[in-house]
């Protein structure tokens, strides 16, 4: 076998400094991260840096080829205002009953719009300065122009860790309206927890109309109605929206002032501010309340459509959406629903592998998921024959009858977000195999699944056992965290030559990262770069604006830049010559971990 590139490979495996820290997950109990100890350690100088472009005011988008992405996000989730009133003469009514609402928060109380944020660089989190002098009215907009999840696993990884970082509110922007377009975007890649946390960052007297507009949707999808009561009033005069408005019987009830939660919900009907289910759902909610004596039933098959009202209301009043409403539900719901704890175990179980797969849960998290699964009695037999080889593959006797597991596992997938969540599953279990010749038909799958979660150094033993060419070696290639020497064309094109995917696109992307990380020499990007017809160092504004960002070393503009061209269901929507900018760009701002990570992730998951 030639492993003869396989046997230079580490030549700086040493711990890290600092771990990288995520969003919490499951229940409150703080930042759980989502890498190994040991993970990212702090990036080797880079070997060169990239020429600066030329400055442009314009907002740049990923060029041909990429996703497409709208020009804005909407102002309000309209899945929570389908029924709300439009009636000018019914506000102008609400308007003349309505009055002012005060907040007395103490001068030493106030918390500062000038940085808001989970953590600190300290704890996990970026800098403090990771976005710069750059105008916030351009980072605004990518944020909105940012659909998700995205693409890659790892870069909503990355991007979840940087929104929820305690970062300066760039200029020319409210802090509160800053914190709600990251909650926003937060929200729309499933972490409805973080997105929570973010804006309840912000004193009440503090929001802004577009605060309003996104606390709705956040504290629906956490189920969380005594959440949006400090600032349920207020939400109402400020955007006029049904739910909002709806949400003041509701907290009357739960602040136990059924005299005004009767009244409120009698005007709700009578002015329609909800309709069909929508109202009656708001009308259980105020039945659930202190003292409440309504009884309403809720019949979800009159639902039409899914909606982030239906699924808050319907999960904090014990009422569960159908798993046919949340069917019609984006997969960043998937998020929503494995991180309630309101939700049914079998809900929970539906969702946990999208949300492994869109990086919400961890290896370790959607391990105890499973592992709650198959202790429940009630449990589906297919679900118990899952938990029955997930326990083999971590407590099997002997390495083989492990390894026979994860295989099973990785092969049982019918759908790609489920393929994805069996290697992340596997992960912890992979990484405590020793590498042997026993294995090797195995070994590019437990390189992957090793990956997925962040274990690299483990990975990086199996060196001695996958040979040049194979999906092993260019994982390997991308993710090991030192590499001596630089990749020739031959080495690459005996990867072509095993390539079995649609248009040499694992080639293509092991081509784009390697040349992002300079772990191939430059004849090589040349030649072999023409034997695949790419050019992955194409320029476009978008990827000018990024190795700008780079150069200046603002590591927060060149995660959201990274994001904006990371759209799409899957990586066969991604440009290779994205993810050369991206990896590039990761790697000079000292995040070479995820550089790693990202470029590894294309190669296996393309």
């Amino acid at each position: 076998m030639a492993k003869q590139r396989i046997s230079m490979l580490l030549c700086a495996t040493a711990g890290v400094a600092a771990l990288v820290y995520t969003i919490p997950v499951l229940g409150q109990q703080g930042p759980e991260s989502l890498l190994p100890p040991g993970f990212n350690d702090p990036a080797p100088p880079p070997v060169a840096r990239p020429s600066p472009p030329p400055s442009g005011t314009n907002v740049p988008r990923p060029s041909e080829g990429a996703p497409n992405t709208p020009s804005a996000v909407p102002a309000v989730d309209n899945a929570t205002d389908a029924t709300s009133s439009e009636d000018p003469e019914k506000d102008e009514e609400e308007e003349e009953e309505a009055t002012e609402v005060r907040y007395d928060v103490p001068p030493t109380a106030r918390r500062s719009l000038k940085a808001v944020g989970l953590f600190t660089d300290a704890s996990g989190g970026f800098p403090a300065g990771a976005f710069g002098t750059i105008d916030g009215r351009f980072l605004t907009q990518v944020l909105q122009r940012t659909n998700g999840p995205l693409a890659s696993r790892w870069g909503m990884i990355m991007t979840r860790r940087l929104l929820a970082s305690r970062t300066e509110t760039p200029r020319n922007v409210n802090g509160a309206d800053w914190t709600a377009e990251r909650s926003w975007l937060l929200l729309r890649m499933g972490d409805a927890v973080a997105a929570r946390q973010l804006v309840q960052q912000i004193d009440p007297d503090r929001y802004t109309k577009r605060l309003y507009q996104v606390a709705m949707p956040v504290f629906l999808a956490n189920a969380d109605l005594s959440g949006m009561c400090p600032v349920a009033d207020a939400g109402a005069q400020q955007t006029g929206e049904g739910t909002w408005k709806m949400a003041q019987p509701i907290c009357a009830s739960l602040a136990g002032e059924q005299g005004r939660a009767t009244a409120l919900i009698n005007q709700a009907r009578a002015r329609g501010w909800l309709k069909g289910i929508d109202y009656l759902l708001g009308e259980k909610a105020v039945g659930a309340g202190m003292q409440g004596r309504r009884s309403v039933k809720i019949e979800w098959e009159k639902a039409k459509g899914f909606t982030t009202w239906r699924h808050g209301i319907g999960q904090a009043t014990g009422v569960e959406p159908p798993e046919a409403l949340y069917a019609e539900a984006g997969r960043h719901v998937n998020g929503w629903v494995v991180q309630l704890p309101t939700a049914s175990l079998p809900a929970r179980m539906r969702s946990a592998p999208a949300a492994a797969a869109i990086g919400v849960l961890s290896n370790r998290a959607l391990v105890d998921i499973y592992s709650i699964a198959f202790e429940d009695p009630d449990a589906p037999s297919d679900l118990k024959a899952r938990g029955e080889l997930l326990r083999t593959a971590y407590a099997g006797n002997g390495n083989a009858a492990k390894v026979a597991a994860m295989a099973d596992m990785w092969d049982d997938g019918s759908t790609p977000d489920q393929r994805r969540s069996a290697l992340v599953l596997t992960a912890r279990a992979a990484a405590l195999i020793a590498p042997s010749e026993d294995h090797a038909g195995e070994a590019d799958r437990l390189v992957a699944s090793m990956l997925s979660a962040g274990f690299d150094e483990q990975a990086v033993r199996w060196a001695s056992v996958i040979e040049t060419g194979s999906l092993g070696w260019g994982l390997l290639a991308c993710a090991a965290p030192g590499w001596r020497g630089a990749i020739n064309e031959g080495e690459l094109d005996d990867f072509r030559s095993n390539d079995d995917s649609a248009d040499y696109l694992k080639s293509k992307f092991l081509l784009a990262g390697l040349a992002g990380l300079g772990r191939v020499e430059a004849a090589a990007v040349t030649d072999f770069s023409e034997t695949l017809e790419v050019n992955i160092r194409k320029e476009s504004g978008w990827s000018r604006a990024i190795t700008s960002a780079a150069q200046r070393g603002e590591s927060g503009t060149v995660v959201l830049l990274s994001a904006a061209a990371l759209q799409g269901a899957g990586w066969e929507d991604i440009p290779p010559h994205h993810l050369f900018h991206i990896v590039r760009a990761l790697k000079q701002v000292g995040l070479d971990g995820e550089a790693r990570m990202i470029a590894a992730e294309a190669v296996s998951w393309s």
